[in-house]
């Protein structure tokens, strides 16, 4: 998980968070691949805003894929209003960028998996 030091040093969520929407592109390049979807690129992750706590992911053409905790790198479920909210567990956490696979285990191509 996440230490204190890495959660408040901002270039080390940044070079997180950088790897994380490389990992996001990497997910989206594979699915189409896999779907031999060639009348266009795969679409392409990028960082939409940085909020006070919150930096938004979205893959061009498609939407919010997630959000991700700029305190502690947790990687939240959300749609294009905000990250999701439930009302047994607060915020919808999936997983963490600075796990060691930097949260690929938790997330698709089509955003954070839903918990079973």
């Amino acid at each position: 998980m996440v230490t204190k030091d890495q959660a408040l040093d901002n270039t080390g969520i940044m070079a997180r968070l950088n790897d994380y929407v490389a990992l996001v592109t990497d997910l989206n390049a594979d699915y189409w691949t896999r779907m031999r979807f060639t009348y266009e690129p795969a679409p392409v992750a990028s960082i939409d805003s940085i909020g006070k706590r919150f930096a938004k992911i979205i893959v061009v053409g498609r939407g919010v894929h997630s959000f991700i905790d700029m305190d502690n790198g947790d990687i939240i479920k959300g749609t294009r209003k905000g990250p999701i909210r439930t009302p047994k567990t607060g915020l919808a956490v999936r997983g963490n960028i600075f796990s060691a696979d930097i949260g690929k285990s938790k997330v698709d191509h089509n955003g954070p998996k839903y918990l079973r």
